[in-house]
């Protein structure tokens, strides 16, 4: 009988790699706009787009949205001070 963690990695074993992980601090630029925020998930389909729940939100079309898709080319990993 295998493992919950085999049963996972068979499962997942197609899928690529996630560079970008649920909780990352990112920061990136949206339409030209500046922003910070936590990563929620990388899109399968385009490896080149992450969602990211922002600090603040921001005006697109006079709504104010918390929740974006960021491309992951301008992304950069915040660092951690301790």
């Amino acid at each position: 009988m295998s493992t919950l963690k085999e049963q996972f990695e068979k499962r997942d074993a197609d899928k690529p790699l996630a560079k970008w992980v649920y909780g990352d601090r990112v920061s990136g630029r949206v339409g030209g706009i500046p922003v910070i925020g936590s990563v929620i998930r990388e899109d399968y389909n385009e490896s080149g787009i992450v969602l990211c729940h922002l600090d603040l939100p921001i005006n697109v079309n006079g709504e104010y949205v918390h929740v974006v898709k960021v491309p992951a080319k301008g992304m950069k990993r915040l660092k951690v001070i301790e």
